[in-house]
């Protein structure tokens, strides 16, 4: 709020008085408030030479912008799993599985003679990306090799690391239909079916023994006609599970055992990325300032790049305190009134280290009360608070005036957005900042 805004509230506000007075408060308010300078110029001209301890307002809309695409994330034990293959019309071919262990509560006792009659694994899904496009197939396979709870696993992960695709414990095509919540998968493996159903007592007394006896299962799917769909799995919800029904020696008589999928089961999400068929205007990785648009998609995909061009020339200007700095991200209206594809409910910035590595900004470490990043519906963008990260740079202390644009749990959440570019006729990326000039 400039002079003219502030004097037009003020002269609104006091009552009725002689205009000497009112003249003689207005004085002193000016020589208080003459410092309230805004600019939209890029650049530091706009700040004073000669005053000092100033506070004033900077706008930088001249922010570059292209498209990153993400090598992985960590994706080991997370509260979500995604399973599907969709083909997306602006973002190609999004392919994810997991694995996971599963485990047993308490001790097993099956009776005598226990004999296998089958065996259904259910998935609890709570989201469909993409929409409910066609068929898949669903494929489960025993994995080979413990997923060690030490371990940072990465979304990339080589499958074939845990599970061998030679030995197939069940092939079955899905089809969900509105309103369905849970995916039943039968595992026609008689070798499976043996192998729990007469598991020696030292693997049946404990969680332990158990998942060194069976160590989890690999499951991924395959598109068979239409666009296909991502599903998120709750692997956590108590009726994602492995139900045996079994009989033994007692006549006429079946029994069930559910092997449990819940929290402290260890499980990784795999995803895979093609983007031949994108519809990124430019290769990943190259920035340009005429881009009207650029891509951000969840589940170790495509991240915005934002190249603050102008705010190294701070520090020409030392010393300079940023007292507050707001990055705003306006998001493609269009995108998001397809139901199929939800806008990512928040988004994280990430900064790189010397080494190249993806780190978040040191406003992100401060709690979301403070940084930001949830999507405004109303406004139609994203807004995140970098004031720490902008001094930083503006210090000298962060070479780097780049920063990335990534959905908020990306290892668990498929959604995607189209942001305004700077080359957007209504306008990109704005950084607002608050600064006192010493």
């Amino acid at each position: 709020m400039c002079q003219s805004d502030i004097f037009t509230r003020l002269r609104r506000s006091l009552p009725a008085a002689p205009f000497s007075v009112f003249f003689s408060f207005l004085l002193t308010v000016i020589l208080f408030l003459s410092s309230c300078e805004e600019s939209s110029f890029i650049g530091l001209e706009v700040q004073p030479q000669s005053d000092r301890f100033r506070i004033m307002s900077y706008q930088d809309d001249m922010i570059s912008t292209s498209v990153e695409t993400s090598d992985s994330v960590v994706s080991v034990g997370q509260s979500r799993s995604l399973l599907g293959v969709h083909d997306d019309p602006l973002f190609g071919r999004l392919s994810a599985s997991f694995v996971t262990q599963v485990g047993i509560a308490g001790t097993i006792d099956f009776g005598d003679e226990p004999v296998a009659d089958s065996m259904i694994l259910y998935l609890v899904y709570t989201g469909v990306h993409g929409g409910e496009t066609g068929p898949q197939e669903i494929t489960v396979y025993e994995i080979t090799e413990m997923i060690d709870f030490e371990t940072n696993y990465y979304s990339n992960v080589d499958p074939a690391n845990f599970a061998p695709e030679a030995d197939v414990l069940a092939r079955h095509t899905i089809s969900p239909q509105e309103g369905d919540t849970l995916i039943r998968i039968p595992v026609t493996s008689t070798r499976f079916h043996d192998k729990l159903v007469n598991a020696p007592d030292s693997a049946t007394q404990s969680l332990g023994q158990f998942i060194s006896y069976f160590k989890g299962l690999y499951v991924k799917a395959e598109q068979l006609e239409g666009n296909g769909s991502v599903y998120s799995i709750n692997l956590n919800n108590t009726h994602s599970k492995l139900s045996l029904f079994y009989r033994n020696a007692e006549p006429d008589t079946s029994f069930r055992y559910d092997y449990i999928i819940n929290e402290g089961a260890n499980r990784v999400n795999l995803f895979s990325h093609d983007y031949s068929e994108a519809a990124f205007t430019r290769e990943p990785g190259q920035t340009g300032d005429e881009d009207t648009v650029y891509y951000l998609q969840g589940a170790a995909g495509a991240m915005g790049r934002l190249d603050f061009d102008y705010l190294h020339t701070w520090r020409d200007s030392m010393p300079v305190s940023i007292n507050s700095a707001k990055i705003y991200l306006p998001v493609e209206e269009t995108t998001t009134s397809d139901g199929k594809y939800p806008v990512p409910a928040r988004i994280s910035l990430l900064q790189k280290d010397i080494n190249g590595n993806l780190l978040g900004v040191i406003d992100l470490g401060l709690g979301e009360s403070y940084f930001g990043g949830a999507y405004n519906a109303e406004q139609g963008y994203y807004s995140a608070n970098i004031t720490n990260w902008v001094q930083s740079v503006v210090r000298g202390d962060n070479a780097d005036n780049s920063l990335y644009v990534a959905v908020r749990q990306s290892a668990i959440t498929p959604n995607r957005a189209v942001l305004r570019g700077v080359g957007h006729p209504s306008g990109g990326p704005t950084l607002e900042i608050i600064y006192t000039r010493h």
